[in-house]
């Protein structure tokens, strides 16, 4: 095992980016896209729940992409890196603010800004992983689906607001898959 605290950050990050996932924009594209045609087809019935499972399956989707494709993936060593515990960490703030989308949301009775609010939180992970990967990729990912989200929410009429929103969210997964840094470049 490594021992990071003797290491330069540029290893730390090479580290990090040769023990990321490649498959998460893959799984997020899925999750997204699938919430975006459920929202769709279901319109008003689509459950609430289905926003939250589009929100969290990309990670665990992930890992299953890497297996099959037959790619090391994440790797149990990796969390002694400091990069991925503080990426972990931003994961954590991510998730202590959903309760605030999910009562915004409750208070105006309006399921279109829980979806946004998940497609966006969701999206500021891509902030560490791309400062930890050294790749500009992750941020500008992040503000292309914020922008993208916001105008799907301002601009799309009422019955398909939900869909475009999660539809906005998963054409930004296109972006990542063509533009991020992939481990193998790290190595």
């Amino acid at each position: 095992m490594r021992d990071y605290s003797t290491i330069s950050l540029a290893d730390a990050r090479r580290d990090y980016l040769a023990t990321s996932t490649t498959g998460m924009p893959i799984a997020g594209l899925i999750a997204w896209g699938a919430l975006a045609a459920a929202a769709l087809l279901l319109g008003d019935r689509l459950p609430a729940y289905a926003a939250f499972i589009a929100a969290a399956i990309p990670f665990p989707l992930s890992l299953l992409i890497d297996k099959l494709r037959g790619e090391p993936g994440l790797q149990a060593q990796s969390r002694h890196n400091p990069i991925t515990q503080l990426f972990m960490r931003f994961i954590t703030v991510v998730a202590l603010l959903i309760p605030f989308v999910i009562l915004s949301a409750q208070a105006a009775q309006n399921l279109d800004l829980l979806i946004l609010g998940l497609a966006i939180l969701a999206g500021m992970v891509w902030v560490p992983h791309g400062w930890g990967a050294d790749d500009p990729a992750g941020f500008i990912h992040f503000v292309l689906r914020a922008i993208l989200c916001y105008a799907a929410y301002l601009l799309a009429p009422e019955p398909l607001r939900g869909a475009a929103i999660a539809g906005a969210a998963a054409l930004t997964y296109v972006y990542a898959i063509a533009a991020m840094k992939k481990p193998s470049s790290a190595r």
